[in-house]
């Protein structure tokens, strides 16, 4: 019986392990290339398909990975896929709504030092005083 239950434990894991693996490569690939998109300057609203096309092998073997699994302890592979979809689009929902955030802070940071800017050449240049008047205008 003891035999029986570590034998169990044992093949969970390495059932568990094959889809660690392909997991944390997507994981990987959505960093990586959230890293590149930011350098090439990629919009927010193209990030996604940007990594769709960046990451698309770890996205395939993710994918299957989790139908495997999922088919092997007796789900329909009907309902796997859709699990293994679900689980593919939240990790990438998770990487365009970080990105997107972060673009719009780095957007929102620019245009305030670009208006703290304009502002500081303003203060330094002085209001002009027409040659005809007698004394500088009042403040």
């Amino acid at each position: 019986m003891i035999v029986l239950i570590a034998a169990s434990a044992v093949s969970m894991l390495a059932s568990q392990a094959a889809v660690a693996a392909p997991t944390i490569a997507y994981k990987d690939c959505l960093k990586q290339t959230s890293i590149q998109a930011k350098k090439e300057k990629v919009g927010g609203d193209a990030y996604e398909a940007y990594v769709r096309n960046a990451c698309s092998a770890q996205i395939t073997a993710l994918r299957d990975a989790l139908i495997a699994f999922e088919v092997k302890n007796g789900t329909k592979r009907k309902d796997a896929a859709q699990d293994a979809d679900m689980t593919v689009d939240d990790y990438l929902a998770s990487s365009v709504d970080n990105y997107k955030f972060l673009a719009g802070v780095a957007a929102d940071n620019s245009r305030a030092e670009a208006e703290a800017k304009a502002k500081a050449a303003a203060a330094a240049t002085p209001a002009a005083t027409p040659a005809a008047a007698p004394q500088p205008p009042p403040k």
